[in-house]
């Protein structure tokens, strides 16, 4: 920007300079245009990516206010999501204590907060997911009051026994309406129902709209005394001083004062920075969304900068001869450059300012699919930016663009005044040329460097570059001796080699995966174009002199020649197409991937079960067996009643043997129908036991480690995802364990069983991640409040599972049951990331603009100084159809090279990120079709682009084109 504005400044002091900018402006408007579509898709991207970041950030904080409102803080026994209870008078005791201590808050209360299945009598609905909240009116003043539809203001108070409040979405649940009866059941194994009636109904806002939940609201002591919790709570909720929005600022001083209260006092209560952590992950997220488009997009910001490469160094070779006449009377280099900068600040300043308007429109087209395409419950989608993301986009894209443009300027003005004057072109160097010898030392230096600093930093951003870059180093020292085309291809299939070989480069604890990402990309995608720019034009050449056929020889050598002789403008053209096809690739293969691998996963993921079910206030269901044979037929299920399993799920600490840290893990107690009839399969697993009865066990199957379970109750078997490599969860940070290590399991209230790892599953399993032993073990060691129960189902065929679903839920309603089809849910998991990857597709799509203008600007300047070629051409026999016929055949190489280096590394990164991740877990496979109509579309676009200005080129009369003088 600070370069900018200098050259304002000097287009004010030489008003010649502003001159001579504004007439070759004036000269080439359908140029400027193509330029300045060129150079704004930069800043739009940047524009775009902080626009996403800026309403993914705002939506999800206004998330926050909306479901705690007035709450900061809360203090609570919470373990692994379920809410102990504590005697009130601790309450009393944060009450006395914030106050002596002058604590900013304005606000602290009590509640007792339930889960549990909820039926309206009345409206024959019910809902296994209802929050039944009880509080004491006395303390709720900071919280705000419950308002009924009708703008009464009510509170808990005023309830008398068996009366309550339901917000609105308590009443969508049931069906409710005013005076409806509703029965509560509540207790371990559902034996406690609480009849209660509607007295109201209250607006889904304030504390009413609490996590979004549906609320049932009752006095304090009314629920202490449904739920025979006398005397005790679960939860106290703290207001800051000031409003839902400035409170927050408060929060790290009340939480420290809430902290010391219960240190000083030894309770096992936690304190839960509700709001401040809230809004911290929502704008971390917006800031994710950010990065993840920035990197998205930036193989399109890169292709962005080529083109300007490109667009100043074929504006210097159109004004060769008129720059060296300015030489010759008298103009300096630096004026000449500073020529080049005014003009060039124009149509910089145009194009930030055009491309951080149109990032606005895109990021707009971005959040209106995205609040269409991806699931985001009741949170409201609205879109909203800063000011001073669109400042700063303009900022970021001219200040990139313009340094862009003053290298390629610099460039141009060192000219040499005879050449320029004739027009003639830059002869090569000479062999060894100092320039190109202390070029190719730097760039030694700088790989020596990278490998260097890779190896004592242990890190990719070392290893990736330093050996490609060591390897162009030689290349161009090659190159001072002739040998430039040996070199460069030695060079960059080293590095091509460099990017796919086996050996893993990054370093996942330290290195940002999205810079190592783009740097790896780059490398490999510009080693694929350096190897088919020094190569493709020779073997075409070397193809077409052994071609047998006459017909059509002569357009394509006179087609191949151009491209050859101008390399360095065909490299820059070929990697705007490369660069952005090969993102386009990536997504697409992923895409592909997804599809391919859908059955298998589901497979691998449900372990033959085609539906879960699961308690989530209740232990196990008694007698359920009795009930499900009571109430179904054995032929619903495959394999009759073995096809029916239950577990034990305790979330609980694991802590391998050795270490001080602990993970948040499932413990599942499976029972003997689950270890007999699961297909669960194994990455690795010991290959003997000895019984609990003293006799050694051989493993050799599948079932045999799932029964060892049976055997030996100090076995365990825990999930792929803590096996370390090939998974989808990162490597830091994670439970690390092998068959044979030992392992903790304990629970918040001190309950502990030590375990031996006896196998590790192949999959990271998505509904059932964690830790198994045979049930006796959770059901001996944990207590039952703490466990919740899930069943396992399995299909017969042609039975309906939707309706087998309701029928079990109906059936067992009074436990809480909720069950869910596998089968629907991955899909719609799929589904949803299939509809974002189209339309990161549709995102990088825009960066095709790029390299069809970039290919538009090169067709238009090859049009304008071949034309005395094109008249000879035609004097010697080609006709207008071969003129055009050469020029699209041009056109298609350049573009179908770029295409094809794009999809064809896009396939082969992607296979090397399946091998070392995924090839366990998903399948390999190339969508063939979705690929081709890349290419299609892509080719028809460059060819759209390009067709006017290669029409023109052959209707020109051969006399006009060899008396044609730029």
């Amino acid at each position: 920007m600070l370069g900018g504005l200098l050259v304002v400044g000097l287009a004010i002091a030489r008003p010649l300079l502003a001159r001579l900018a504004s007439r070759n402006i004036a000269r080439r408007k359908v140029r400027v245009l193509i330029v300045v579509a060129g150079l704004l898709v930069g800043t739009a991207i940047i524009s775009a990516s902080l626009v996403v970041g800026d309403t993914l950030s705002y939506v999800f904080v206004e998330d926050v206010y909306i479901r705690y409102d007035a709450i900061d803080e809360l203090v609570t026994n919470e373990f692994n999501g379920n809410l102990y209870s504590f005697p009130e008078a601790r309450f009393e005791v944060f009450v006395s204590e914030l106050a002596s201590r002058g604590t900013r808050a304005d606000g602290i209360a009590p509640v007792l907060l339930k889960v549990m299945p909820v039926r309206n009598e009345a409206g024959n609905k019910g809902n296994q997911q209802i929050s039944v909240m009880g509080l004491n009116a006395s303390y709720e003043f900071a919280f705000g009051p419950l308002r009924t539809r009708d703008g009464r203001v009510v509170d808990t108070g005023d309830l008398a026994d068996p009366f309550v409040y339901l917000n609105e979405r308590a009443v969508r649940e049931l069906n409710a309406s005013v005076d409806d009866p509703l029965t509560l059941f509540y207790g371990t194994t559902g034996e406690t129902l609480v009849h209660v009636v509607v007295k109201d109904i209250v607006l889904d806002e304030g504390k009413a709209g609490y996590e979004r939940r549906p609320i049932i609201f009752m006095g304090l002591r009314q629920a202490q005394a449904a739920f025979n919790e006398a005397g005790q709570v679960n939860l106290i909720k703290v207001s800051n001083l000031g409003g839902v929005a400035d409170g927050v600022a408060y929060s790290d001083d009340v939480a420290r004062a809430l902290e010391l209260v219960i240190a000083q006092n030894h309770w096992e209560l936690r304190v839960e920075k509700v709001k401040a952590d809230g809004i911290a992950e929502a704008r971390a997220f917006g800031s994710d969304a950010t990065e993840l488009f920035l990197v998205m997009g930036a193989f399109a910001i890169v292709a962005g900068v080529l083109l300007i490469v490109n667009i100043f160094v074929m504006l210097a070779e159109e004004r060769k001869s008129e720059m060296g006449v300015s030489r010759a009377v008298g103009f300096l280099r630096r004026d000449l450059l500073a020529a080049f900068l005014v003009e060039g600040t124009a149509y910089v300043g145009l194009a930030a300012a055009l491309g951080a308007m149109a990032g606005l429109a895109l990021g707009y087209a971005i959040i209106y699919f995205f609040d269409r395409l991806v699931p985001h419950g009741e949170v409201q989608i609205t879109f909203f930016f800063e000011p001073g993301s669109v400042l700063l986009a303009f900022a970021a894209g001219a200040t990139l663009t313009w340094l862009t443009m003053f290298v390629a300027s610099w460039r141009a003005s060192r000219l040499n005044i005879v050449r320029a004057i004739r027009d003639l072109p830059e002869p090569p160097p000479e062999k060894g040329s100092r320039r190109m010898l202390l070029a190719s030392v730097g760039l030694l230096a700088l790989g020596a460097s990278l490998i260097a600093y890779g190896v004592w930093a242990d890190t990719g951003y070392g290893r990736i570059p330093g050996p490609p870059l060591l390897g162009y180093g030689s290349a161009l020292l090659a190159a001072t001796w002739s040998r430039a085309r040996l070199g460069f291809t030695a060079a960059s299939v080293f590095a091509l080699a460099w990017i796919l070989q086996p050996a893993h480069l990054l370093n996942d604890a330290t290195d940002n995966i999205s810079v190592a990402f783009v740097l790896t990309g780059l490398v490999f995608v510009g080693s694929a174009i350096l190897l088919a720019v020094f190569n493709v034009s020779e073997v075409l050449r070397w193809s077409l002199t052994r071609a047998r056929g006459r017909v059509g020889r002569p357009v394509l050598r006179t087609a191949v020649s151009y491209p050859a002789e101008k390399r360095f403008r065909t490299a820059m053209t070929v990697a705007m197409f490369a660069l952005i096809l090969f993102m386009v690739t990536l997504i697409s293969m992923v895409q592909s991937l997804q599809q391919s691998s859908l059955d298998s996963f589901l497979a691998e993921q449900s372990g033959g079960y085609d539906v879960i079910g699961y308690t989530t206030t209740y232990g196990e269901i008694p007698t359920f067996r009795q009930i499900l044979q009571g109430n179904f037929s054995e032929s619903q299920f495959l394999g009759g009643w073995q096809g029916v399993a239950s577990a034990s799920v305790l979330p609980a600490k694991v802590q391998a043997s050795g270490s001080n840290e602990s993970f948040d893990y499932t413990l599942w107690g499976v029972d003997n129908f689950l270890l007999r009839s699961n297909q669960y399969g194994f990455y690795s697993y010991l290959p003997t036991i000895v019984g609990d009865d003293g006799v050694p066990y051989t493993l050799g199957t599948r079932e045999e480690v799932w029964l060892s379970l049976s055997r030996n109750r100090s076995l365990a078997i825990v999930d792929r995802s803590a096996a370390g490599a090939n998974q989808f969860i990162p490597d830091e940070n994670r439970l690390r364990v092998s068959p044979g290590d030992r392992i903790r399991v304990y629970d918040g209230s001190g309950n502990e069983v030590n375990l031996t790892i006896v196998g590790v599953l192949e999959q990271a399993l998505q509904f059932t991640a964690g830790v198994f032993v045979d049930q006796s073990v959770v059901s001996s060691t944990f207590p039952p409040e703490g466990r919740f129960t899930a069943y396992f189902f399995q299909v017969a065929a042609g039975v309906d599972v939707r309706s087998l679903r309701a029928d079990l839920e109906r059936v067992f309603f009074a436990y809480g049951l909720q069950t869910i089809d596998i089968r629907e849910e991955v899909g719609q998991a799929f589904e949803a990331s299939q509809q974002v990857l189209t339309l990161m597709q549709a995102y990088l799509g825009i960066g095709l603009v790029v390299g069809i203008a970039g290919l538009a600007v090169v067709t238009l300047r090859a049009v304008v100084e071949r034309r005395q070629q094109i008249g000879a051409l035609r004097a010697i026999g080609f006709t207008q159809r071969m003129v055009l016929s050469m020029f699209l055949v041009e056109i298609c190489l350049v573009a179908l090279l770029g295409i094809l280096i794009g999809i064809v590394t896009g396939i082969l990164f992607t296979y090397k990120v399946y091998l070392v991740y995924f090839a366990d877990i998903v399948t390999f496979s190339i969508p063939w079709a979705n690929l081709m109509l890349i290419v299609a579309v892509a080719t028809a676009a460059a060819l759209a682009a390009t067709a006017a200005p290669a029409i023109q080129a052959s209707r020109l009369p051969p006399a006009k084109a060899l008396r044609f003088a730029e």
